[in-house]
């Protein structure tokens, strides 16, 4: 993969301005889904998961497992050095905006307007995602061992192309290699079933976040530092998804990670990303201080 270096209409220079009504709640929206769920309903989701991992865990002594992770991991590595821009409708995405009554040609012009402009023009798109996910699942999911690493790898494609157009909506791009490690860390955040996982991962991509507002778009990381990072990220994600669709074999966790798996990560997807690159819009458009002071 080469890196490409951002224009100079992407680079992220805040523009110190005071956030709409809308936009203040909606940071405020956004702060309450990154903190950990206390609630009765967080704690039992958790229990749950926890009982998830005890038995997930024991099919790393199922004959096929280590043939079924391999051939995940390698599918998903070829899926990453093979992927380019192509498959984001990135200029669809600003015909959407043209078609309001907007001026937008690129990401700085996205990320100009205010968030209730976005928000609205991004609604939708979890649903169709999900449907597609939903009747990719059903298809491969006759095939037991041997359909794993083909339902995975397709899985991951359809998800990454979802991150990516929740990106373009919010102003961003999926053209550097920086911004490929932010989607797959999206997806591997997702994919952890365990609550205290997610909280801890939550870190990394709020860190990512940090860098990509402040290095414009990892100009000042290595490409060899990328590349590494990447790799290290796809296999964690080829890990947990293998996880998850050999879980469905267990009859102890059928009723919680069931046929409709992929349906379920996808959606999770989707909402993971709406609030994540909302979340970037807003620190590139008035800094990360000013977002911050809104979140308390």
């Amino acid at each position: 993969m080469q890196h490409e270096s951002p224009s100079q209409s992407d680079i992220l220079v805040p523009v110190r301005r005071v956030p709409s009504d809308y936009e203040v709640s909606a940071i405020r929206e956004i702060h309450a889904w990154f903190e950990p769920n206390n609630s009765w309903f967080g704690r039992l989701k958790g229990h749950l998961y926890d009982v998830y991992n005890t038995a997930t865990d024991q099919l790393k002594r199922v004959p096929g497992f280590e043939w079924t992770l391999n051939n995940v991991v390698a599918g998903l590595l070829t899926l990453i050095n093979e992927i380019t821009q192509d498959w984001v409708p990135q200029e669809s995405v600003y015909r959407k905006y043209r078609a309001a009554g907007h001026d937008v040609a690129g990401p700085a012009d996205v990320r100009a307007l205010d968030l209730e402009v976005a928000d609205s023009t991004a609604s939708g798109l979890a649903g169709g995602y999900r449907t597609v996910a939903a009747a990719e699942g059903a298809a491969t999911g006759y095939a037991g061992f041997a359909g794993i690493p083909t339902d995975i790898v397709a899985l991951v494609a359809l998800n990454l192309r979802a991150a990516g157009e929740y990106a373009v909506h919010y102003g961003f791009e999926m053209t550097t290699d920086a911004e490929r490690l932010y989607a797959l860390s999206l997806l591997d955040l997702v994919a952890r079933p365990s609550t205290k996982a997610k909280n801890v991962a939550v870190s990394p991509i709020l860190g990512i976040t940090k860098r990509l507002a402040r290095q414009q778009a990892f100009e000042m990381l290595e490409q060899a530092a990328l590349t590494g990072a990447i790799s290290r990220i796809t296999k964690s994600l080829g890990i947990h998804l293998t996880k998850a669709k050999l879980a469905q074999m267990v009859p102890v966790t059928g009723a919680v990670v069931g046929g409709g798996y992929n349906a379920y990560y996808t959606s999770q997807v989707c909402n993971a990303a709406f609030h994540v690159y909302r979340r970037r819009f807003l620190i590139a458009k008035y800094g990360e201080d000013v977002v911050r002071a809104h979140e308390r």
